[in-house]
């Protein structure tokens, strides 16, 4: 979606894509946090390991998902985008403040040699296990991708990043970026960004509905703050597509 001819780029008037804000995490006035008992100790790791006809006590769980994760730019919107997720690094876009919004100026990595960006599988890369409940502070929020439990319900949650794209600072055209941008007053120049990276990023999620432990039926039982929760599901995944920007004048200063 740049029009390259003889090294020449030109930006366009690319499709407009929308980044999660979310809402607000709320704070248990009284003295817990996501719902959960604070003085309970904190139980990690195979907090889920339960098995059919089962019934499993486990720890109460208090746990934030990481600062680091909640500032993530989450995009939305991307249903006008055609292209593979994978391949959005190396693009610019125009960040409109009124709205939030971004719109892109190419649909093509702007790199030397037309390279494309660089994928890295990540083997090791869980954020998040634990289980939630409905006062869970960002339970239905973007951040695990709008999944909600309601009130006689906890939610078991995996977070785990699996794949990032990248233009590495070797990659990135400076020459061709000013080419394109020579004509564009300062004032256009400012909320123009370049996108540096794109992580992928799997929610697995499994739903326990509050009920009295029966051994004859063939569900996976567990325990939670005195109650007892059942489930029949197998493990739900969905995905995320988070993005790493940065003004495109830091790109072109080195400031990056």
């Amino acid at each position: 979606m740049y029009s390259c001819h003889q090294n020449e780029v030109k930006l366009i008037e690319g499709p407009k894509f929308g980044v999660n804000k979310g809402k607000k995490e709320s704070v248990d006035q009284n003295g817990t946090q996501g719902g959960f008992d604070a003085t309970q100790p904190l139980t990690l790791g195979a907090a889920f390991s339960a098995t059919n006809n089962k019934k499993v006590e486990t720890g109460v769980i208090v746990e934030e998902l990481p600062r680091s994760y909640k500032q993530r730019k989450f995009l939305n919107d991307v249903s006008g985008i055609s292209s593979n997720l994978f391949m959005i690094p190396g693009n610019i876009v125009t960040y409109n403040p009124k709205d939030s919004s971004y719109q892109f100026r190419t649909l093509k990595a702007i790199t030397k040699g037309n390279k494309p960006p660089v994928v890295t599988s990540i083997n090791d890369g869980q954020i998040y296990s634990a289980r939630i409940n409905s006062t869970t502070s960002f339970n239905g929020t973007y951040l695990i991708g709008g999944l909600s439990v309601n009130r006689d319900e906890i939610m078991e949650l995996n977070i785990s990043d699996v794949a990032i794209s990248t233009v590495p600072d070797s990659l990135v055209d400076i020459e061709a970026i000013k080419s394109a941008i020579s004509s564009m007053s300062d004032d256009e120049k400012k909320n123009l960004y370049y996108i540096k990276g794109a992580t992928l990023t799997t929610i697995d999620s499994r739903k326990y509905t509050e009920s009295k432990f029966d051994a004859g039926i063939n569900s996976c039982f567990v325990t939670a703050g005195g109650k007892t929760y059942s489930s029949n599901e197998k493990m739900k995944r969905d995905k995320n597509i988070s993005i790493f920007v940065i003004p495109l004048d830091h790109v072109l200063s080195g400031a990056h």
